[in-house]
């Protein structure tokens, strides 16, 4: 776990905020502070107004005190004065509802018609209507020089907008802002979004030279089919060739073949900018990818190497591990890569084709490249080198100013206290909250705090927030050790492989509960639970069960056996079936012939999945090191992957066969 003594005597002495704020000039203490806390809160939803102003003032000094302060503020605005809302909205700038408060006080604001304060406490907003008032409170104030840009800029929506906006919007049609090309622009967003009913309005505004055209591309728009070889016989400008790109790549989305064929003559027909050629080249090529379409390698390829960004690099590795065309792999792959987010994937993949075509000893240098490095790529190279895994792993930061400094920051003490009263969701909301606008190195020790206080979710969040990666007791925490220790052991699963899941599905917190359903440590729905309940033998079965640490790791361990049984021990399978659900892993299996489990992952269609399954694999081997066990190499845990006949699983195997990693 590293050097830790200096650290640990840290946290001795002031690792929980109540060090810092429970005597701060108050004769509570934190746990009397907590219980009138609770207790003003109550009577604020009461509206028993005196107690609640009494219990507060005796809460000042408490660090939840901000919370009692927003809320009578936010129920009393009209009793308020100004400056004391000012005040409040400044000094508590890193409050998470701060911004909910700004907008309801400037609503208020607009309704009692204080324009010059409106505008001095306005700040950007996603809501119309206040964008509408902002307007407004301009047209009625001393400086209204920006007045018209302020309009033209909330004018350009692809939504119909708020009546308060109809004076501003007045002055902006009679000014010389207002001419076809503004109005093609709005045109364009509400088209896009298939706002028909304002793009016909919008058609009506423009002059008769480009109406025809507007109302041209209206049509292509809800029938890409009309799309023809010259669309309406209109000249070459940047307005036609704009209903050209948008018609043929919807058209694309379900006639591919027409789209391709059509583009091959547009293209030389009207003069696009390389800009635009790119725009389609990149939607055709990317869909014929997607489609497996037979000229999706030359409409990949004729992409130029500037405008081949990840994604353009993901398709054309797909592609040509589809069609096993190694040399095209290597003709992609050759030179530095197109961005540094995939540096190990691009070296991985042109070592692997250099092998494929021949060329071993530089196939070796390129894995020499990333093989020292600690990522799912860099241990697959040393595997091929038979290198030994380098962890990189750093010691916690030990800087008692700034962890003094960290911990005294009100948003962590904020944090730390909703979580003592039971708060959860709200201390989270903090915590993300307080990420926003923390340095690295403060985040650094962030992270080491909620660690030590158990909250490893954050932890693994905040170290990512920071880019401090090398940090591994912290973002590969060992919580519930016993627990998975016992279940794999009685499921005979891999201990580091089963840690890896349980990290990827819900980062530990025990009760987490997922937009789809999911519940628990390893994220199981109640559906397939339940079954895997009723093979256990379990009678009592009930949803709340997966929010119990012991009962949802014994079902999910369960669970991941059975798919480690059905797919003949192959851990990629019973990985991506985890995730994605056996039925769709059984489809993804090739027909005949055996494949190669690098390769079978890239081409795993859900993106979702893909990155699930060399995570949980690549993670398992940092679970080995952390559990100080023998470090399993990424390859070990990939065995071939084997075809089956239709959906017949049952006679899943590779026959024996053995796949070479030359």
């Amino acid at each position: 776990m590293g050097n830790r003594i200096s650290a640990v005597i840290l946290l001795l002495v002031f690792s929980s905020p109540q060090n810092l704020y429970a005597n701060t000039g108050s004769d509570l203490d934190l746990k009397e502070q907590r219980a009138r806390y609770l207790e003003a809160r109550r009577a604020f939803h009461k509206k028993e107004n005196d107690k609640f102003l009494e219990l507060a003032e005796s809460l000042q000094d408490y660090p939840l005190y901000p919370y009692l302060r927003y809320n009578y503020l936010t129920a009393n605005l009209s009793k308020t004065g100004k400056n004391e809302i000012e005040k409040f909205l400044s000094e508590q700038s890193d409050f998470p509802s701060i911004g909910l408060l700004r907008q309801r006080w400037l609503k208020y604001l607009a309704a009692t018609k204080q324009w010059e304060t409106f505008v001095k406490n306005y700040i950007p907003q996603n809501n119309d209507k206040l964008r509408c008032y902002y307007l407004l409170a301009l047209m009625n104030s001393k400086d209204n020089m920006s007045l018209l840009d302020e309009t033209r800029k909330v004018w350009l929506s692809s939504t119909s907008l708020p009546p308060q906006c109809d004076s501003a919007f007045d002055l902006l049609y009679k000014s010389a802002l207002m001419n076809d090309d503004l109005v093609w622009e709005r045109f364009a967003l509400a088209v896009k979004r298939n706002n028909f009913r304002l793009a016909n309005y919008l058609a009506e505004q423009l002059s008769t030279e480009y109406r025809g055209l507007a109302n041209t591309w209206i049509a292509i728009r809800k029938d890409p089919a009309k799309l023809s070889a010259k669309p309406g016989g209109y000249a070459d400008n940047s307005k036609t060739r704009q209903i050209i790109i948008d018609g043929l790549i919807r058209l694309s989305r379900y006639n591919i073949n027409a789209s391709i064929t059509r583009w091959a003559l547009l293209e030389k027909q009207y003069n696009f900018t390389p800009e635009e050629e790119n725009e389609v080249d990149r939607k055709l090529a990317i869909l014929a990818a997607l489609k497996e379409h037979p000229s999706a390698t030359m409409l990949l390829d004729n992409i130029p190497r500037y405008y081949a960004d990840e994604t353009i690099f993901h398709w054309r590795l797909v592609a040509a591990l589809k069609n096993s065309d190694w040399e095209k792999l290597k003709e992609w792959t050759t030179g530095v890569p197109v961005t540094d987010t995939v540096k190990y994937r691009w070296y991985y993949w042109h070592a692997r084709a250099l092998e494929k075509t021949g060329e071993h000893e530089q196939a070796s240098r390129v894995y020499g490249l990333i093989a020292n490095d600690r990522d799912y790529y860099g241990f697959m190279a040393a595997d091929r080198l038979g290198s030994v895994y380098n962890m990189h792993h750093a010691a916690t930061p030990e800087h008692p100013e700034l962890h003094r400094a960290v911990l005294a920051l009100p948003a962590i003490q904020r944090a730390y206290e909703l979580d003592a009263i039971g708060e959860r969701y709200e201390s989270r909301e903090e915590w993300l909250h307080a990420l926003t606008y923390l340095e690295p190195e403060q985040k650094k020790i962030a992270a080491y705090l909620a660690s030590e206080w158990g909250w490893h979710d954050l932890a693994i969040i905040t170290l990512a927030s920071a880019g401090a990666y090398d940090y591994l007791d912290m973002r590969f925490p060992l919580p519930y050790r016993d627990l998975i220790y016992e279940n794999a052991k009685q499921y005979q699963l891999d201990t580091g492989w089963v840690y890896s899941l349980v990290r990827s599905e819900s980062a530990f917190v025990e009760d987490i509960k997922s937009p789809r359903g999911a519940l628990g440590l390893m994220q199981l729905m109640p559906r397939t639970a339940r079954e895997t309940a009723r093979k256990l033998g379990v009678s009592n079965f009930r949803t709340q069960h997966l929010l119990s640490a012991e009962k949802n790791v014994t079902l999910g361990s369960k669970y991941l056996r059975q798919m480690l049984d059905k797919y003949k021990g192959n851990m990629v399978l019973a990985t991506a079936a985890y995730n994605a659900g056996p039925n769709r892993v059984d489809k993804w299996l090739s027909k005949s012939g055996c494949s190669e489990p690098d390769i079978w992952i890239e081409q795993i269609p859900f993106t979702e999945t893909r990155k699930y399954v060399s995570r949980i694999i690549f993670y398992a081997s940092i679970y080995d090191w952390r559990l100080q066990r023998e470090i399993r190499n990424v390859s070990s845990r990939m065995t071939p992957i084997p075809a089956a006949t239709g959906l017949n699983i049952a006679g899943l195997a590779c026959s024996g066969q053995q796949l070479s990693y030359n």
